[in-house]
């Protein structure tokens, strides 16, 4: 009888970590989408078939903690992996939308996708006031996610990531 309950335990603790991991876009197909960059220049998802992918999704706040990430993984990996940023825009209204692109053109040299229906930030449940970076594999399966604020402990976990695959 407790063998038997300890299984069941077991097999419901598999499920949630599953439903976890699902939850947060983790082993799921990175969704089809079409953004603009901040000079209007429309992305596909399907121009990043077959590469190795590093999402770098951030809000307004969160934006100014992604060079925390970046400025340690782009040297290192930066041949190994194509790096995008992504911006959370879904909250400005509509008749502010020129003027923050015209932000983002201003104050970002490299393009920035405009997530502005928050289609990444909701797949990958974001979070508020920082960045989250994701792995997608060529398959264009999603197969890490950190998110936070670009310290030496989230940094070594995606660095002993990446080190294991992307080869």
């Amino acid at each position: 009888m407790i063998v038997t309950r300890m299984i069941s335990v077991f097999a419901v603790s598999i499920l949630l970590i599953g439903i976890q991991l699902l939850a947060n876009g983790i082993g799921q197909k990175i969704p089809s989408f079409t953004m603009e960059d901040q000079y209007s220049k429309e992305v596909q998802s399907s121009a990043y078939k077959g590469k190795h992918l590093l999402l770098f999704i951030a809000d307004r706040a969160g934006s100014k903690l992604t060079p925390n990430f970046t400025k340690v993984l782009e040297p290192k990996y930066r041949g190994k992996a194509t790096f995008i940023a992504v911006a959370n825009v879904s909250s400005v209204p509509f008749f502010l939308k020129g003027f923050i692109r015209g932000k983002f053109q201003e104050n970002y040299t490299y393009t920035v996708l405009m997530d502005w229906k928050g289609i990444l930030w909701e797949h990958f449940s974001c979070k508020d006031d920082v960045t989250t970076v994701v792995h997608i594999d060529p398959a264009g399966i999603a197969k890490f996610k950190v998110s936070g604020t670009g310290t030496d402990k989230e940094i070594e976990q995606i660095q002993t990531y990446l080190e294991s695959n992307l080869k």
